[in-house]
């Protein structure tokens, strides 16, 4: 892919949620010094994306309506003098006649389509104003165009393409597999569904979850819910104020709050890897939303469960939504999402081979050994079921095999370093995983480092983050080592 990109090629890229797309063409930016500009669809994507770029020291920058106007006319300047190597900007904005005008004068090396899907009228996320972009072929007719995408069938890449208009596009198409997910879906009436969140918010007592809910009025009684149990978490849907929006997903990706529940209008390009479950309490409109909320489980490669506890009523639920439609095609179209979607849900075929089918690949494996259908249990259901046995003996070996051979972590270390981390992200507005992710700060209080020397050797840090960081972590490890010698000298 970036070989194809730094010669010049159009490219499609399909490559799963946690798969490395935004590295496909972040290293061809820093490559060619030119300046690659991403088109995003979200402005917190954005503002992420940007900031993480800056942390590892390559120039990024992002135009959108939240900057002042003096700071955009900045921006603007230095772009034309080519001083960013990749430059954010919202589809919205840069199909304006202006825009592109002024885009003519900076030296742009190729344009970065991210969710692609949202162009394509097939697509679960269609977006009208992703149509229009197929203006930067008219305006830049030699420039090349790369597209990127998580979740898009056979029919959504060829539209992809020729929306696009690409040109002989060099076409990467990824598994659709996350080997580390564990898929469950489970039929249940609404007092069981409480029982087994209940269950569920107990036993993920580490990392981050994600509930998501079907409608703006079951966000806000979920959420009023967890809230009396004295839970951690925060909501997040589309009728709230965009300040107390940002805000509160500030809250959950710092991981002041580990608990967020939404409606689909939470997440797309969320890029936070400690995600160790995802519950819908409510069937998605189709498989290909489903795939691409759940997928956002396990980011890190570590084993995470994405559990799908829905109730008949959701069927009248998803038809009522889908008959207000005016417009027939688009109509047609979600009937069809909604009986693939039903399938899946009803179906007895391994979770894992259905989804790789439903997107064109064909696994040779006929069981996964990682969903209900093949068998596997999670001890929480088991226990909300009262079974008679815990379920834990069918845990992922994968699990068993990391916890043998890693040494154990000092538990408080590893919390002062978190608390160091999300007060520093308070102070300086950004995730804290920008700063340092949680397998980093594991891998620390693993190796305790006692110098900047030692933190270079920590996977997840650069020169640039010991520079910047490592007086504040050293301090943290030496107070920690401290504390035992003078515990054990008593």
């Amino acid at each position: 892919m970036v070989r194809n990109i730094l010669e010049g090629r159009d490219v499609a890229v399909v490559m799963p949620t946690g798969g490395g797309k935004s590295l496909c063409y972040q290293l061809p930016a820093v490559a060619m010094e030119r300046t690659c500009v991403v088109v995003s669809p979200l402005i917190a994507l954005m503002q992420d994306q940007a900031a993480s770029l800056q942390q590892a020291g390559i120039a990024a920058a992002f135009l959108n309506s939240s900057l002042a106007y003096p700071l955009q006319r900045d921006i603007m300047g230095r772009a034309q003098k080519g001083e960013f190597r990749l430059l954010y900007l919202s589809p919205e904005r840069l199909v304006r006649d202006d825009v592109l005008d002024w885009l003519k004068r900076v030296p742009v090396g190729f344009f970065a389509i991210d969710e692609a899907h949202c162009i394509s009228e097939w697509g679960h996320e269609f977006r009208p104003e992703y149509r229009q972009l197929r203006a930067l072929r008219e305006w830049f007719p030699e420039t090349p165009i790369a597209a990127f995408t998580a979740s898009a069938t056979r029919a959504v890449r060829h539209d992809i393409v020729a929306q696009l208009r690409l040109r002989d596009p060099a076409k990467v198409v990824m598994s659709f597999h996350r080997p580390n997910l564990r898929y469950i879906v489970r039929q249940c009436g609404p007092r069981e569904q409480d029982k087994l969140l209940a269950a569920a918010l107990e036993h993920y007592t580490e990392g981050n979850v994600i509930l998501y809910a079907p409608t703006v009025k079951s966000v806000d009684e979920t959420e009023a819910v967890l809230s009396r149990r004295g839970l951690p978490v925060v909501a997040y849907h589309g009728q709230m104020e965009t300040k107390t929006r940002q805000r509160n997903q500030e809250i959950w990706m710092s991981g002041e709050k580990r608990i967020l529940v939404g409606t689909i209008a939470f997440g797309l390009g969320i890029n936070k890897p400690d995600v160790r479950a995802v519950l819908h309490l409510s069937l998605p409109k189709s498989l290909e939303q489903y795939y691409q909320e759940a997928g956002r489980a396990g980011r890190d490669g570590l084993p995470a469960d994405c559990v799908l506890l829905w109730q008949k009523r959701d069927i009248g639920l998803l038809a009522h939504f889908i008959q207000q439609l005016q417009d027939p095609g688009e109509r047609e179209r979600s009937w069809q999402r909604y009986h693939t979607m039903r399938k899946f849900a009803e179906g007895d075929q391994c979770r894992h081979r259905h989804i790789c089918t439903h997107f064109g690949e064909t696994p040779k494996w006929e069981r996964c050994d990682a969903c209900d259908i093949c068998g596997t249990e999670l001890d929480w259901i088991g226990e909300a079921d009262r079974a008679p046995e815990p379920a834990s003996r069918v845990r992922r070996k994968l699990t068993v095999a990391a916890e043998s051979i890693e040494e154990p972590i000092d538990a408080g270390l590893r919390d002062s370093l978190r608390e160091w981390r999300r007060n520093l992200a308070k102070e300086l507005s950004m995730p804290a995983y920008i700063i340092l992710h949680d397998a980093t700060i594991d891998a620390i209080c693993r190796r305790l480092p006692r110098s900047i020397a030692d933190l270079c050797e920590v996977p997840g840090i650069g020169e640039r983050k010991a520079e910047r960081y490592g007086a504040g972590i050293l301090g943290i490890v030496a107070g920690k080592r401290g504390a035992t010698k003078a515990a054990n000298n008593l």
